[in-house]
């Protein structure tokens, strides 16, 4: 190494030597080094392992956070439930149940309401709870004019509408199995505009084609209006009576009977009650 160098070259590459020869001795012997490297790679790896955890709680919080609040469109917020979720987060809103009418009760007059009377339990229940949603949807859709709706126990095709001056209107949902197609109605002859009646007709979603009338009652003078229509395999009529007691007349257009029944949900009670009958099937008379 000396043959070529100066002293000075060799006095300097002596003490690298020599430094790096101390460095040598203070590290562990070969056989000690894989096991120090091991551990410490296995440290480092899991204190990588924890931080990468740490990171995806960081991110799934954020996420299901994110999922609670986010927005259906336009400026209104909409409350999501997370998929995995199992239990109500204090995030989610709860629905407030609909509000309940208490029925208008009646003593059983007829056959079909002591029929109805005398139905089981569970079919008593369904048929209640029916009504209440008529009866609830009907207020919704009819003008303020007609009052509170409550349904008539053992009538299913009967509600009573009543106003805040103690008028009381009769309202006719009825869902008849048919099957013959003469729910709608054609509009009359001009005689029905001589009396004071009206008629109105319109193509309900689906191309159901509907018909109301507005007829003067000759006994009082007052007018009821009504809907016609057919649906599936019933017939369907919509209606509301005069109070013949205080001799007011139904306080509904035909234009506003027609867009009542022409609403999504209506017609949506009107499917089930198609499906799911309640009414005894319409008997045809011949020769009237």
């Amino acid at each position: 190494m000396t043959a070529n160098m100066s002293e000075e070259d060799c006095r300097s590459a002596l003490l690298v030597r020599d430094a790096m020869e101390r460095t040598v001795a203070e590290l562990p012997s070969s056989l000690d080094l894989v096991p120090a490297a091991v551990a410490q790679g296995r440290r480092r790896k899991a204190r990588a392992r924890l931080a990468l955890a740490a990171g995806i709680a960081c991110v799934a919080g954020a996420v299901v956070f994110g999922s609670l609040t986010l927005p259906a469109g336009g400026d209104t917020p909409t409350t999501v439930r997370p998929a995995t979720s199992g239990t109500p987060s204090p995030h989610e809103s709860v629905k407030e149940p609909e509000p309940y009418r208490t029925p208008v009760h009646v003593e059983p007059t007829s056959d079909d309401e002591r029929a109805v009377a005398q139905l089981p339990p569970a079919e008593r229940k369904r048929r209640a709870q029916f009504q209440q949603q008529a009866a609830v949807l009907l207020d919704e859709l009819l003008p303020d004019t007609v009052g509170l709706i409550r349904p008539v126990d053992l009538a299913m095709s009967r509600y009573q509408a009543e106003t805040k001056d103690g008028k009381v209107f009769p309202v006719i949902f009825s869902v008849r199995p048919s099957g013959d197609g003469s729910g709608a109605r054609p509009c009359p002859s001009a005689a029905l505009a001589v009396k004071g009646g009206s008629c109105a007709q319109a193509t309900l979603p689906g191309g159901i084609k509907a018909t109301s009338l507005s007829t003067v009652a000759d006994s009082t003078g007052t007018t009821a209006t009504e809907v016609h229509f057919s649906y599936g395999h019933s017939d369907v009529v919509l209606g509301v009576v005069p109070d013949a007691k205080a001799r007011a007349s139904a306080p509904v257009t035909n234009e506003e009977l027609l867009a009542a029944v022409a609403d999504s949900r209506f017609l949506e009670l009107v499917r089930y009650a198609d499906e799911h009958p309640m009414e005894k099937k319409q008997i045809s008379v011949a020769g009237g």
